[in-house]
């Protein structure tokens, strides 16, 4: 495994991290697995189009940012049921703009097991300080701002 695959991976980790904070439970098995499934998607088209990095990151800052100015459309966004499955797809693109010498298979697994790892930390600091945190947006604009930026600088 390459550190460009672990690389292309930790966005899964920082934003499973911020949705283990905002989405229910029953939702989280569907996207470790959907979070692999786009990632080896991405790994296997793999075309070399540097904008779309940029633009994923764009986007993923702007959602974050929405979220800490409280945007309504931030609000909206929250309400709607199932918005949260458009987040991998949208970190696919690092996979699919940045192509990996490693298989496909190898790219969902490690993806897999980074959204995981992310869920399961969020869940972890979630129940530790749940009385603490009133209002976990800012805590979830910020890991959504850092996988930005982690694109950002990877694109």
């Amino acid at each position: 495994m390459s550190i460009h695959l672990l690389w292309t991976s930790a966005d899964s980790l920082i934003v499973a991290f911020a949705l283990a904070f905002i989405v229910p439970q029953r939702h989280v098995l569907p996207l470790i697995l959907m979070f692999g499934a786009c990632d080896a998607l991405g790994s296997a088209l793999g075309v070399t189009m540097q904008v779309a990095g940029g633009l994923a990151a764009i986007l993923l800052i702007a959602c974050g940012a929405s979220l800490v100015v409280r945007y309504p459309i931030a609000q909206r966004l929250l309400n709607a049921p199932g918005w949260f499955y458009v987040l991998p797809p949208l970190l696919a693109i690092d996979n699919l703009v940045s192509p990996t010498p490693d298989a496909p298979a190898v790219a969902a697994l490690s993806s897999a097991i980074m959204a995981g790892l992310g869920f399961a930390c969020g869940s972890v600091v979630s129940r530790g300080w749940r009385a603490g945190l009133r209002d976990v947006r800012p805590l979830a604009a910020a890991c959504l701002i850092a996988t930005g930026s982690l694109l950002a600088y990877g694109a």
